[in-house]
């Protein structure tokens, strides 16, 4: 497959290595690696599942990327609009560079986010936040 016909997809919750969701990526997705986004412009609410939301001011979210093929990308977005998740772009930089602020490093991703916050925030002790950044842990 081309690598043109593939799409970065930034997953930070039950798609991640490990998560119950993860075999939906299928084996035709390429690990690129763990990676931040790289504007703190998100926040994460644990309701049973990560929920990614777009929030000013708040937080950068850890997660991994993936370069996928078509056929995976239609059944992650299958599975996530399914749930009410929507595809959004996001820029995101490998978790090992050093320069914070050298935005040309970053990678445009598709990422899914709940496109409304939910009324309440939740209190999880699945999800973790350091310096910034949120990550899940499940």
């Amino acid at each position: 497959m081309k690598d043109i016909d593939r799409s970065n997809l930034f997953v930070y919750g039950t798609l991640k290595k490990g998560g119950k969701l993860h075999s939906v990526l299928g084996n035709s997705s390429e690990f690129l690696g763990v990676f931040k986004t790289a504007e703190d412009k998100f926040d994460m609410h644990d309701y049973g599942c990560p929920v990614m939301v777009l929030e000013d001011n708040s937080f950068k979210i850890k997660g991994e990327l993936y370069k996928v093929t078509p056929e995976c990308m239609a059944r992650v977005t299958a599975v996530e609009c399914g749930a009410g998740y929507v595809p959004f772009i996001v820029d995101v930089k490998d978790m090992t560079l050093s320069n914070e602020l050298d935005y040309s490093k970053s990678l445009k991703a598709i990422a899914f986010i709940y496109p409304t916050p939910y009324a309440t925030a939740s209190v999880s002790n699945r999800i973790e936040e350091k310096g910034g950044v949120k990550e899940w842990n499940d």
